[in-house]
């Protein structure tokens, strides 16, 4: 990574702000605090690993342009996509309970990334609550994700895979402001795709095709229009109240006055790790 000049101003929107402004009624000392986590940007050149499969993991990474994906990598060279991040989320927050990272992230395209140390997050979780809370919920979305990812792979026919994904990727990025209307920015290759699919690469173009020939998308010059969302969204099964952020402040005022942080997660073994999860939910 090369460490590159401050440029918020630069990034358009500022997604990762107003994704956690969305999730938390958060006041103007935890937007400050926010922007000077933030405050160093880093370019990420494609095809460049930010995390490693297995290695120590010290810093949690905020997306602020580009595409990166977190994939496991088997011994017979074959590779599991297992989310994409996109600006405004957050890669590598297991370093808060793991010492080593659990999956490899590389990035897609150019991008611009901000890291902030493990110490620095758990020092967010701690003193500022309503911000650990928006990354409490933030999580939960995460995790919404990946159950419907799991879903895709485990009993949707080839078709539903790919519809499922490029549904769930145009609202992804339409939420957060980053595209207007059914043509979103895609820069997924054929291969990338078979790799979120569990499917061949080739499979994958016949899907693509006939989806092209029932006029159902296009994609081309790095771009994805969905010209018959509908039809697709019939036949995946596609509903994006999982992926929706959440219509506004969440929450009175007293429960986010108690400290509801993942400070210290790490340090404690699995169950009590899920019953300090469950309790902070639970105080929301």
């Amino acid at each position: 990574m090369t460490r590159q000049p401050s440029a918020m101003s630069q990034q358009s929107p500022w997604t990762f702000l107003h994704i956690l402004e969305r999730l938390g009624s958060l006041a103007p000392d935890d937007l400050r605090h926010i922007e000077h986590l933030a405050a160093e940007d880093y370019l990420v050149e494609p095809r460049r690993k930010i995390i490693d499969d297995g290695r120590r993991l010290d810093h949690v990474f905020i997306v602020k342009s580009g595409w990166l994906a977190e994939f496991k990598q088997l011994r017979d060279g074959g590779r599991q996509i297992l989310n994409f991040r996109l600006p405004g989320d957050m890669a590598g927050i297991d370093c808060i309970v793991y010492e080593t990272a659990l999956q490899s992230t590389v990035a897609l395209t150019p991008c611009v990334v901000a890291r902030v140390s493990r110490g620095a997050f758990e020092e967010t979780q701690r003193d500022y609550p309503r911000v650990a809370r928006a990354l409490l919920l933030l999580t939960l979305r995460y995790q919404a994700i990946l159950n419907n990812w799991t879903v895709n792979l485990g009993r949707r026919p080839a078709f539903a895979r790919i519809a499922h994904l490029l549904l769930e990727l145009t609202r992804r990025l339409q939420i957060r402001g980053l595209a207007a209307g059914p043509i979103v920015p895609f820069p997924l290759k054929q291969q990338d795709i078979a790799d979120c699919t569990g499917l061949t690469a080739s499979y994958v173009n016949q899907i693509l095709q006939d989806m092209r020939r029932r006029n159902l998308v296009h994609i081309g010059d790095g771009t994805l229009e969905l010209r018959n969302g509908a039809e697709l969204a019939a036949a995946a099964g596609f509903r994006s109240e999982y992926i929706q952020a959440l219509p506004g402040p969440i929450g009175s005022a007293a429960s986010l006055s108690r400290p509801q942080t993942l400070s210290g997660v790490r340090s404690l073994n699995d169950n009590r790790a899920s019953s300090l999860l469950r309790r902070a939910a639970e105080r929301g």
